[in-house]
Parts: structure tokens; sequence; C-alpha cells
């Protein structure tokens, strides 16, 4: 080992591995929901304008930019580069299927907006970025830095563009303001990412040129030496293998540069030809990275940078840094052929520290010295949560991997968790719990990670390696959202409850208390009881969880020989019934009735048990000890799978007997039941519940049944002709698919006493779109307005400024019929405008 090498501080990179397998749980539960799917190729990007509309932006590989807004993505792209920049990608390994069909890492790779962008008093108002990667074409393009370097990889070109004036979801193509271009070698390794950081500087990050080991046509030193060349990382008079760091505002508007070089850029002034833009170097390909910058964050840059052939890494990216590569992969010194034999390649600069990555892992099948766990193939850079909706997922760092198989089919997602303040030591989460998926996500490639305004963070995945191949005649990629799991709690009573007699299969007590164990003081005179309950779980989603159950009852009386005896709780194989047989004053029973359960029947007298007694599973699914007063089987296992396939299954929902000691007199134990006693029985549910449907799309749900999740609906659109925006169908619950002749929005004037003048209006609501809030305002003029009536979410409506609410009735299912007075005193403005204004959240 060199002596740069030991100062990566190796003891501690090894505790990050290991502390990070004994620290899982650490990361919460996430849920992925599915926000848009089959609309979009290959997302290489999820970003937000940060302008207060809540739109996210989505860049397509093949050259488009789409918005997502309000839950739908708009099918216009917001920016078409697909042929007037030539960034399709058309290339890459293996034989061609169909035209643009293969794996390719060209295409759009980048965008950002200006932190001004929405801000009218800004220089950035209106701008974005872009990058990405076009074919070769000479007298347009830069040259390449020396005669002879290949231009097959094509260009990448930074450039500014500008949204329409007129239209905020279409960005002006004409716009377009080239700040950087410089040419690719091979096809591969063009990292792409674009981001502002905190200092209001644009980060661009640029792979190595591509090929194997930074050491092809192209690579700096190729053509003296396979061992012993820099290559473009290494080298710091190219801008391949770096992140730079510029000013994208033009400030003059004038040559030679179309852009400014921040002072305090770490190389600014290092002549020899040092590219004053770069801000770290030696990295092989910074794929995607992101600035903890938002409230409570550290501003630290995090950085994915994809290994070659061993190992993947997290970096901390700092002003100067040298991450190593090609002189390092990971903490390794690989080694590069020559010829038959192998040598390591030197030190490139002796005596400046190369910066340790802050987490590793291997390749499948790859081992390391020391060890790595062996977890996927191509990091993909995340962000450190700093949103509201997942509170245990705070400060923590979420990032993922392309894929953790061998045919980089199953997308892993994976987090680090500082382990103090500002440490720069981290625990490596290598699987996130995620609510009802495996993870890795089987038959799912992780592209990339962002953010919306808030801090909360979506993923671009696809199901297929080629840029456009299809999957099911429909585009590959979706777009995810990282959710929170719903943690609810269910209290359940009976649906019935029953005891059955050994002593004879015509009693039962259907209405009864509840017993069970063996009654008499020897064995000679003593029979057995067994206590039948079952539970309704179909108020449970179908989807949930379940965390826990445990089951509550009061014991009354126990048998002289009964305390401290086990009771156990039974899965029940077969259905039973509860009739109306009641024997209020002993444990005797009573006559069975029609449909009674009893010793020898299910359901008596027509339907017998396989097994007299009940027919019931072995093992217990719970057991307590037997005492006065309140107990609880408490969770197991067992008892979690016997509600969850009652749920999943519930056809073999037959409930629990129970059961107590059978084999000593005198351990017969009375029970409450749902009808006598003081405390009926509770089965109590804790379950987790992935992501919801809003009322929103609970509404398209319902009347776009054939949509694709997240395709657009024109808010404003009429789609049924009859002069109603869409949104006010959804507004008022009508259908959006059939005309109405009227909406029920009507305003009348009557008398009121002293001269003055009852201003009545009606309006209907949908109480069940809990996501709007409906303000009914007046105005003398339509200059201002006074809100007079406000009714939110499933909430009553309620009156304000002197509004009163008159009525608020059911129409018809969830829509009320809201009826306001305002009285308008004598002398008033003979004129009264009224408007209802509707907001979703």
């Amino acid at each position: 080992m060199s002596g740069n090498l030991a100062r990566f501080s190796l003891s501690a990179v090894l505790g990050l591995f290991w502390l990070g397998t004994e620290t899982w749980a650490a990361f919460p539960t996430l849920a992925l929901k599915p926000v848009v799917l089959g609309q979009v190729h290959s997302p290489t990007n999820i970003v937000s304008a940060n302008d207060g509309t809540g739109r996210l932006f989505v860049c397509d590989q093949l050259g488009k930019i789409f918005v997502i807004q309000g839950g739908m993505m708009i099918p216009t792209p917001f920016l078409n580069l697909a042929s007037s920049a030539n960034a399709v990608p058309n290339d890459g390994p293996g034989p061609i299927v169909s035209v643009n069909a293969n794996y390719s890492e060209r295409g759009l790779l980048g965008l950002a907006f200006h932190p001004g962008f929405g801000n009218p008093a800004s220089p950035g108002y209106r701008r974005f970025y872009v990058n990405y990667v076009k074919n070769y074409e000479a007298g347009i393009d830069p040259a390449p830095p020396q005669a002879g370097d290949p231009t097959g990889g094509g260009v990448t070109v930074v450039a500014e563009f500008q949204v329409s004036a007129t239209n905020p979801n279409v960005a002006d193509p004409a716009s377009q303001r080239r700040l950087l271009a410089f040419t690719q070698p091979q096809t591969n390794h063009n990292g792409g990412q674009l981001l502002f950081g905190p200092d209001g500087y644009l980060y661009i990050g640029t792979g190595d040129g591509g090929g194997s080991n930074d050491n092809g046509l192209g690579h700096t030193g190729r053509e003296v030496s396979t061992t012993s060349n820099l290559g473009n990382a290494q080298d710091k008079t190219r801008l391949l293998g770096k992140i730079l760091r510029i000013d994208p505002l033009d400030p003059d508007g004038a040559g030679p540069l179309t852009y400014s070089i921040p002072a305090t850029n770490p190389f600014v002034g290092a002549g020899g030809g040092v590219k004053e833009e770069i801000y770290a170097y030696g990295l092989r390909n910074p794929w995607r990275f992101s600035f903890d910058q938002r409230a409570g964050g550290t501003n630290r840059l995090f950085c994915g940078d994809v290994g070659q052939g061993r190992i993947e890494e997290i970096n901390l990216i700092v002003a100067g840094g040298n991450y190593g590569w090609r002189y390092l992969e990971g903490f390794e010194s690989p080694t590069f052929s020559s010829g038959a034999g192998s040598n390591p390649m030197p030190d490139p600069e002796p005596g400046v520290t190369k910066i340790a990555p802050i987490a590793m892992y291997a390749h499948p099948g790859v081992t390391t010295s020391p060890v790595l766990p062996q977890l996927g193939l191509s990091v993909t850079g995340g962000f450190v949560y700093r949103g509201t909706a997942i509170p245990a997922l705070q400060g923590k760092y979420v990032f993922g991997d392309y894929g953790s198989t061998a045919g980089a089919s199953d997308g892993r997602l994976m987090g680090l968790e500082e382990t103090a303040p500002n440490s720069g030591v981290f625990t490596l989460t290598q699987a996130v719990p995620l609510f009802g998926l495996a993870n890795p996500i089987v038959g799912q490639r992780i592209l990339c990670l962002g953010e919306d305004e808030s801090g909360e963070i979506y993923i671009g995945m696809k199901t297929k390696p080629g840029v456009l191949e299809l999957d099911s005649g429909l585009p590959s990629g979706g777009i995810y959202k990282i959710m929170p799991v719903e943690t609810t709690t269910a209290n359940l009573q009976p649906t019935k409850d029953n005891t059955i007699f050994s002593e004879s299969g015509s009693l039962s007590d259907g209405r009864g208390y509840l017993y069970a164990g063996r009654t008499g003081i020897n064995s000679g005179s003593s029979d057995l009881r067994r206590a039948l309950l079952a539970f309704n779980v179909a108020a449970i989603p179908p989807e949930a969880q379940i965390q826990s159950a445990q089951l509550r009852l009061r014991v009354a009386k126990v048998g002289p020989a009964g305390t401290g005896k086990t009771l156990t709780l039974q899965r029940l194989n077969e259905t039973w019934g509860e009739g109306t047989s009641v024997n209020p004053n002993g444990g005797t029973g009573d006559t069975a009735t029609t449909s009674d359960a009893t010793w020898s029947h299910r359901f008596f007298n027509t339907s017998t048990w396989s097994t007299p007694g009940g027919a019931f599973q072995a093992t217990a699914s719970s057991s307590i000890p037997a005492a006065a007063g309140l107990i609880t089987f408490p969770s197991s296992a067992q008892m979690i799978a016997d509600v969850q396939g009652w749920i999943t299954s519930p056809a073999t929902n037959a409930g629990w007997i129970v059961r107590s000691d059978e084999l000593t007199d005198g351990t017969a134990c009375q029970f409450d039941s749902l009808q006598l006693g003081t405390t009926i029985p509770r089965l109590t549910v804790v379950y987790d519940l992935g992501p919801q449907p809003t009322p929103f799309e609970n509404w398209l749900a319902t009347y776009y049944p054939a949509n694709l999740t997240g395709q657009f609906v024109d808010p404003e659109g009429d789609d049924d002709g009859d002069g109603l925006q869409n949104q006010i169908e959804y507004a008022y619950g009508l259908s959006p698919l059939s005309r109405d002749a009227s909406v029920g929005f009507t305003a009348t004037t009557a008398p009121a006493p002293d001269d003055a003048t009852d201003f009545l209006i009606t309006f209907r609501r949908d109480t069940s779109a809990t996501d709007l809030t409906f303000r009914l305002q007046i105005s003398p003029d339509l200059a201002g307005w006074t809100t007079i009536a406000v009714c939110s979410g499933s909430d009553g409506a309620s009156g304000e400024n002197g509004g009163e609410i008159v009525s608020e009735d059911g129409l018809i299912d969830a829509v009320n019929l809201v009826t306001v007075k305002a009285t308008l005193p004598a002398g008033a403005n003979g004129r009264q405008f009224v408007r209802l204004q509707v907001e979703r959240q």
C-alpha cells in the first residue's frame, strides 16, 4: 500500500460497512407510489423549477423534457431536442434491434433551473440549462483537444434556454445559447448532471470520455503508453472526468466565453493550460450528485461516481479535491494490461491526497480486501432527505444502483446515515425496506432520483435496457414518489362467538358467556368447554401489511385450578355458526338452535366438524396464563400470519378457538362475550398501508378507467362539451363525460327588514373531494372580493364576514347543496356580483 493510499484512513472505511449491516432498521420502511407510467422512455432527471408552481420536469433521454403538473404528465414536451439538437441516442453495444432501441449513455442527460427562474427581478428569470450529447459536426462543434483524437462519442453541449413568455409549460427552442461544448472520445461515461449550488453557481458533471481504464484514444497520454498515461480524469487541462463550476450568465455578451468563471474556483490562475472551470477532478463518471442545501442541511455535495468493474462509490465533493480515478477505483489501485503482462499505474500526483469515498460497495461476484458488500453494478446518486412527509427519514441520504444482478435488471435503493453531525463517517443501509416490494426491486433499473419543491424525493426507473425499448407496447420508464407508510390501528369486535360442550352434541351457547377449560374436581365427572370467536377483517385494505395483532378478553371467573394455567389461541380450519341459544346463568349450555356450533356440528344440525370438538391448527397462534380480569393474547408471528391470511383469502377466515388446560379438572374460565358481560372481546390489529389514491385520482379512475397512471386529463378542458371545465365537474361531483343541464349555482334576492336585501346563493360541492377548498365571494364592483362562506374537505360550510349558512343538505351520494345568505343593508350598491373560488391542494 502506498503512502497516499494510507491517507484513506482504511479502518474508518471498514467500519462503514460493518456498521451499515447492523443498523439496517435505522431507515424507515418507505413506500413507492407510481406517479407516471408508460409515458416516458428513459427518465434521466427529475427536477423542480422551485418557482411555486409545484411542477416537476422530467428529462427523457431521447431528447424531450416533460412537465408533471397536478399529478399528470402533459403530453406536449416542454422542450424537444430530439431532432433539432440531434440528441436521440442511436448507438450502443449489441445488434441493432430497431432504430434507437439499444442501450446508450448518450442523449439528454441534465437539466437545471436558474435560482432566479421564477423571479422577474432576477437576471436568471425564465432561464434554464440542459446538458445533452449530440453527434459531432465539423465546422460547428469544437475540434478535439489533440489532433487525431476521435469524435465518435459526439459532443457534450451545455446550453441555456428560456421559457416562452406566454406559456410557462413550453420553452422557446430558438432561445438556445451554448455555454460549453466539448468532444467525447467514446460514447459512454458522459456524466451529464447540472445543478445550482447554494452559492448560486452552476455545477456540471463530466465523465472521463468513455472506453475502459480512461485509456483509449482521446485520453491523455494514450499515444505514449498504456500503463503510465495520465488519463483524462487526472489531466486538469481537459474538462473530462471532472465536476466543473461556472456562473452561466453571460457577463458582457461578448466572446470568447459566454459564461464567467468564479474567482473562488480552486484552479483560477494555475496556468499551464489548466481549465479554470474545474471544481474537482479524478472522477470516472459522476452520474448524479446533489447538494444538501435545504433548511437544516449542511450544504455538502454528495456524488455517486460510477465504478469500472469492481467498486462503486459515494463521495463528498470539495473544492480542488482529487478523487483518484484512474489511479484508484474505490480504495484499490487497479492494474491495466500492457501486452502479455500488467503493471500498476504510478501515482499521477505523488503527495497529493486522494480523497476517500464515504461509502463503497462491490459488484456481484467481486471479492475485495477488505471485504465490501456485493450490491450493484452502477451507482445512482441521490439526495439527503429534507422533506416533511417522512420525519424518520430526515437527514438521511437516499441513493440507488442501476441494477444489482448480472443482467442489471434489479435496481437497489440504499441509504447512508451519518454517525454524528458533520463527522464524515456514514453507515450504509444495503437495502432500504420498501412497503410491498422486494429490494432490489425486481425488473426495475434505477436511473435517477429527484426532488420536488418541498424536498420530497422521486425515483426514475425503467424496465427495459434500450433507450426506446418498449414494454408491452409502451415506453418502459416510470416516475415514482417516495412516500411514508401509514400505520393504522383497527379495533374489531367479534362478528360471532360461541361455546361448544364435550358432553353433548346438541349443546351450545351462541348468545351466552364464553367458556374454555375442564370442569369438575375429578376426571370422572369433568367435561370440556371450548370458546370460538370470529372477526370480520374486511375493513382492513387487502394491500395492508399486518404489524401486530392482539386479542383482549375479560376473564369473569376462573376455575379453582385454572389460575396460571395456559390459555391457547389456535386458528380454526372450518367455519361455524352462532344461533340464538343462551344460558346466562352458568356454563352448562343451552339446547342448540339452527346454525349453532356444537361439539359435533359446525352448523347445527346440518354440517359436522371434520374432527369433533372443532378442526383447528395444532400450533398455537398465541398463549397467556389464565387470570381473572382483562387478559391480552400477545401478538405473535402466527397471529399476524392468521390475520394476514384472512385478509388475503377471506374464505379461509374461520376465526380462533380458545382452549385452557384440558388435562386438569377445575381449569374452566368464563369470558365476557359479544352479548354478555361488561367488556366485549376486542381484536386490535396494527397494520401498515401504502400510499392511497388522492380524491382526484379516484375521480379520474371512475371516469377515465382506461387511462395510464398519470395520463393527462386537461383540467381546463371540457370533454363533454357542456360548458363546464373538467376541474369544475370534479368540484361539483358531476361527470365530465355527460352534459349537465344545470349545476345548481343560483343567486336570488329577497326583501329583508329595515329595507335591507337578503342575497341568497346556492352551490353544490362534492364532500369526497377532500383536497378542495371552496370560497364563496361577493363584490359590488368586480374589484374587491369578500369571502362570505368557506368549506374545506369534508368539513361543513361556515359563514364569514356576515355570511350565514342557511342550509347544507345532501343532494346525491357525497354531493351537498349549500345555501348561503348575505344581508345587504339599505342603500348598498344596487349591483352585487358573486363567484365561487375553488382551490385544489
